[in-house]
């Protein structure tokens, strides 16, 4: 009978320091997932000229750490800033930090897990995270980023996804991304000539930034010469022969969901000149 009622008590007073530990906070829903590692300073103000930060940015640091990366946008560019991190401490060093600065109009922190973030809002996204969890937390990006997010990363790259820079301080390597638009499918627009209207379809693939296809002409089908993407901005060459002659067309414009629109320099013939232009997909 004792036996039992000793083990009661210590039944009891377990559940009563469990209570105690998760109302004291030790019961978080998840770990840090790395090793707190801030960057090097010299690091921050290379990314942030890198991802060519200005006032009108919002810059979100995922697992900000001691907030550095956030609070030196607000400092030296006017940017705002949004940092998250899981770990109670890093936050509340991150305020006292941002307090010091007096940018704790421009910043903030949140305690809370990357993953179950909303940051599309944000126009800078900066990461220094273990490769597994890039690669993690690149669809998300891809997905919910708008076109022209520009994201760095100190050190760890997105593996397929080749950066659009990179650089290397000492032994720091540093990468640039900016979210592209989807552009893969069929785009159809139409060219005035000699007979009216005449059709040209243009059929892209895409990885990411990179972008190829063919262009079905009123003559024939060609590749697209020196094709670009950046962020929304696309452009291409087209060069072929209607009516025996050598006709180079010069597209530049921007996709906005399944409008594709901008001008197009033609070097010669009837139609020589500027002119506006809309492809549809």
């Amino acid at each position: 009978m004792k036996s039992t009622k000793r083990a009661l008590r210590i039944i009891l007073l377990m559940a009563g320091m469990g209570v105690l530990f998760m109302g004291s906070g030790f019961a978080q829903s998840r770990t840090p997932d790395v090793h707190y590692q801030p960057t090097p300073q010299l690091i921050v103000e290379e990314l942030l000229k890198m991802a060519d930060v200005n006032r009108k940015d919002v810059v979100y640091d995922l697992g900000c750490g001691d907030g550095r990366f956030v609070i030196t946008a607000a400092t030296k560019y006017g940017a705002r800033g949004v940092g998250i991190d899981i770990d109670p401490e890093r936050i509340k060093e991150s305020k006292q930090n941002a307090r010091i600065a007096g940018v704790l109009d421009k910043v903030k922190f949140i305690e809370g897990d990357l993953f179950e973030t909303d940051f599309r809002e944000a126009t800078v996204v900066a990461l220094y995270l273990l490769p597994d969890l890039n690669m993690q937390l690149r669809p998300t990006l891809l997905k919910d980023l708008k076109p022209g997010t520009r994201v760095v990363s100190h050190e760890f790259d997105m593996y397929d996804w080749q950066p659009d820079k990179m650089g290397r301080l000492g032994r720091n390597k540093y990468y640039f991304w900016v979210i592209p638009a989807d552009v893969a499918g069929k785009w159809r627009w139409s060219f005035p000539s000699a007979k009216g209207g005449e059709p040209f379809v243009l059929k892209l693939i895409q990885k990411f930034q990179d972008i190829d296809g063919l262009i079905t002409t009123p003559v024939k089908t060609v590749a697209p010469l020196e094709a670009y993407l950046v962020g929304n901005r696309i452009g291409f060459v087209l060069r072929y022969q209607p009516s025996g002659k050598p006709v180079e067309m010069r597209f530049s414009g921007r996709v906005e969901g399944n409008t594709m629109s901008g001008i197009v320099d033609v070097n010669s013939g009837p139609f020589a000149g500027r002119h506006n232009w809309t492809a549809r997909r």
